[in-house]
């Protein structure tokens, strides 16, 4: 019996996502930082070590564009800081609970500034809502050694995942049944 060639076609397959490295230049912005920190004022000791650690830890400092390609494609944003920014913390944790807080917080306000800076509408929600990533993005944080966690996290402890172009809406967020902002929609 002769072999003869189907006319239904077989689906696409979705393109995989790409990881695209994103400069990233994240600003200092005392104001932000003091709110985040919960602080009216800083020392000036600790003013003075604030400078040298936030430009020590741009190196540190990742971006990538996750995205199947395409103007339909939305992609995502991942930015995170690297281990050895986890371990001068926590090493400074150690000596100083007071200074560990204020250099976590530090950490914390060069994530928030940086994926600003890459999605500018982020600020006006004032956060960037967690997508649920499917296998797709979960092979891209595998291929940047990034794990994802059952929590809603990656394997780092200064991290943002979002939407790029951001979708700003609760709706597409993991975290809205746990989100205690005002802004909820």
């Amino acid at each position: 019996m002769p072999v003869t060639e189907s006319t239904t076609k077989s689906p696409k397959k979705a393109p995989a996502l790409t990881a695209t490295a994103i400069p990233v230049q994240p600003a200092f912005d005392l104001f932000t930082y003091c709110e985040l920190s919960g602080e009216t004022r800083i020392e000036n000791d600790l003013l003075e070590e604030i400078e040298p650690r936030f430009d020590g830890w741009q190196q540190h400092l990742k971006a990538y564009r996750l995205s199947a390609g395409g103007e339909k494609d939305p992609g995502y944003v991942i930015l995170w800081l690297e281990k050895p920014v986890e371990d001068e913390i926590e090493g400074i944790w150690q000596d100083s609970p007071s200074a560990g807080m204020a250099f976590h917080n530090l950490a914390i306000h060069m994530v928030m500034s940086a994926v600003q800076n890459l999605v500018p509408e982020l600020a006006d929600k004032g956060c960037a809502p967690l997508p649920k990533p499917g296998k797709d993005v979960l092979a891209a944080f595998k291929k940047l050694g990034l794990e994802w966690n059952k929590e809603g996290t990656v394997n780092r402890q200064f991290a943002v995942f979002s939407n790029m172009p951001a979708l700003t809406s609760c709706g597409t967020c993991m975290l809205k049944a746990k989100c205690g902002s005002p802004n909820k929609d």
